[in-house]
């Protein structure tokens, strides 16, 4: 969230000791904290005050760091601590030894668990990252489905991702599922580790449980091909596009619209795809915008303002909504009136919503005095002004999210940088609410990030614990 320097009339030798000396993001935080260490919390010390504040601070860092080495220098002896009972959860800082206290409370304490954590950490490095840690516990989940004892896992490797892939092997697999299935150990959701099994027991993709779409032979072999970074609802629309006549920069575009995740009718997205690839002269940038145009159009219901302050829900335009008959051209044609349309604030029509969970971000680089500070700030638009508004600086089709934003499925925010020339809005942001990651990110005229702005933005996402998909970056 935005440092709250405005928040109190700070002199600059506060300021100072706040933000840079401290470290602290915001007023409210450094308040907090002297209130948890019986300091006075108001904005107003003296010299003195401000030393022993720093050599507080300085102290409890390091007592932290300490104790942080002395649980990571031995994972096996703090695991056997912690299960125990010797240390409390409370105390651990070690991220991952943190997940495993976490796992041994809610396990009551499992020998089994206990037993099988040592012996991991006795053959490799798993456990010394909070990921591959969380990897770790779950496979231990299906330990009833396991072929093989993992007293028996020996890895082959040095790095923490191919042990993990390893272990998954070693447990449950007599054939090899594609590399990118390992990642749904990383990952909460259950049905897609249970087509981690499937496809390790040699059964095809066809026959797993809960598929999102039926799949024929082609497109269930070309699941298999799909490259190592994809998650296996890409896998899936990937196998589609190649085994309906697109390729791989096709199949990346699509990756780069709703169509990726939401699977919504199987017949009508075939035949979108089918379109796409039958009009391969058509501008790969352009389907995000045609994507978003189709999901208005079918499947979004519309809020109508009848009166001042009176809004009826309506169901979408065009729920038959199909792609038979229709060019790129004409298709292309209403998506440009449709943006025009979306581009003028109808009378009433104006939507707002309160700010979600995750924190608005700001990092300030250089020096005013040197005159080349620049200020990069990402902040989340509130209201179907705010989103008319950024679609028309960008030249995007936005302000159709309204809706969506309102419902809290998805939360847009608008990435800007600041120097001395003024303020340039740079990328328009899509969050997924429900899975917490960010599926879009588009600038001036649907232009995809420069790496600059992914780096600012892969800063932000970590610090509010979101996943970016990896057709984003």
């Amino acid at each position: 969230m935005a440092k709250s320097r405005t928040r109190a009339k700070l002199d600059a030798a506060m300021e100072r000791h706040i933000f840079d000396e401290l470290g602290f993001s915001s007023i409210d935080d450094y308040r907090n904290w002297c209130t948890a260490n019986r300091l006075e919390s108001n904005v107003r010390k003296s010299d003195l005050q401000r030393r022993q504040e720093r050599e507080l601070f300085r102290r409890q860092a390091a007592d932290r760091a300490l104790r942080q080495a002395r649980q990571s220098h031995n994972p096996s002896h703090a695991i056997a601590r912690i299960f125990s009972g010797e240390i409390d959860e409370r105390t651990v800082v070690d991220e991952p030894l943190k997940i495993i206290a976490q796992a041994c409370r809610k396990q009551k304490a499992d020998d089994g668990l206990r037993e099988y954590l040592i012996q991991i950490d006795s053959v490799s490095k798993i456990l010394t990252t909070k990921n591959s840690a969380i990897a770790v516990l779950n496979l231990y989940l299906y330990r009833s489905e396991w072929i093989r004892d993992p007293c028996d896992w020996k890895p082959r490797s040095h790095n923490i991702e191919k042990q993990v892939s390893s272990l998954a092997l070693h447990l449950l697999c007599e054939y090899e599922p594609p590399a990118f299935m390992v990642g749904v150990w990383y990952a909460k959701n259950r049905t897609r580790r249970r087509w981690y099994i499937h496809l390790g027991q040699g059964k095809s993709i066809r026959t797993a449980p809960g598929l999102p779409a039926p799949l024929t032979k082609r497109m269930a072999h070309l699941f298999t091909q799909a490259p190592d970074h994809f998650n296996p609802l890409a896998a899936i629309r990937y196998g589609q596009v190649c085994a309906l006549g697109g390729d791989r920069r096709m199949a990346d575009a699509i990756l780069g619209t709703r169509i990726a995740a939401e699977f919504r009718d199987d017949q009508f997205d075939l035949e979108l795809i089918r379109f796409f690839a039958r009009n391969p002269m058509l501008d790969t940038t352009q389907y995000q915008p045609i994507v978003d145009y189709i999901w208005n159009q079918k499947y979004e219901d519309q809020a109508v303002f009848v009166a001042r302050g009176v809004v009826e829900q309506h169901g979408p335009p065009h729920p038959g909504f199909s792609m038979g008959g229709r060019t790129p051209e004409t298709l292309l044609r209403q998506v440009d009136e449709w943006h025009t349309r979306l581009g003028r604030t109808a009378k009433g029509g104006f939507l707002a919503w309160t700010r979600s969970s995750i924190s608005e971000f700001e990092l300030v680089e250089g020096k005013r005095e040197s005159k080349n500070m620049r200020v990069w700030r990402i902040i989340e638009l509130l209201s179907s002004q705010e989103l008319e508004e950024e679609g028309r600086t960008l030249g995007h089709c936005v302000a159709s999210y309204a809706s969506s934003c309102r419902r809290r499925v998805s939360s847009i925010w608008s990435v800007r940088r600041e120097t001395a020339t003024g303020v340039t809005r740079l990328l328009t942001v899509e969050i997924d609410m429900k899975r917490r990651e960010v599926v879009q990110a588009r600038g001036l005229r649907n232009r995809l990030p420069e790496p600059n702005e992914i780096a600012i933005v892969n800063r932000w996402t970590h610090a509010n614990g979101l996943t970016v998909a990896p057709w984003v970056a």
